[in-house]
């Protein structure tokens, strides 16, 4: 198409630019690019160096995970077992106080101590003149200390 008329005349429309075409002009402005020949074993070695690449990456990263994995499970498994050992002596520390008090009790509940606390209050072991004895016989009625008699009946 030559373009030097538009240049010459600006009045000018050119009416063949919205007249249809004929299969041989659409044919003439087609251009064809050449093909380019494509090397099917330099794509797969590409594809490959690609793949290796992304494999090695993808092997890196799990390793990495793994490790760190690995690092917080001993921190956790450690700070668990010295709970455990604080548990353990706190335990340890409690049991010995238990002991005390046991034996504190025992020492205070010692027949000694009560002896001592019982004549400190004016108690004294009891003998044969301290027992009362009461005689029943058919009757319903008893005597007591003063010689008074007691019935079941009312007087």
């Amino acid at each position: 198409m030559n373009n030097a008329k538009y240049y010459n005349d600006s009045l000018a429309y050119d009416f063949e630019l919205f007249m249809p075409r004929t299969e041989q002009e659409k044919r003439a402005q087609i251009v064809k690019m050449p093909k380019r020949k494509v090397n099917k074993a330099s794509q797969r070695a590409a594809r490959k160096g690609v793949s290796r690449t992304v494999s090695i990456v993808m092997v890196g990263t799990m390793l990495v995970a793994m490790i760190c994995a690995g690092i917080a499970l001993r921190v956790e498994i450690s700070e668990v077992n010295s709970q455990i050992v604080d548990a353990k002596n706190q335990l340890a520390a409690l049991s010995g106080e238990e002991t005390r008090i046991d034996m504190e009790i025992g020492r205070m509940m010692s027949y000694k101590n009560i002896e001592d606390a019982a004549k400190a209050m004016g108690m004294k072991k009891m003998d044969k003149s301290q027992i009362v004895y009461i005689r029943v016989n058919d009757e319903n009625k008893a005597v007591d200390a003063q010689g008074n008699v007691l019935t079941a009946e009312k007087e």
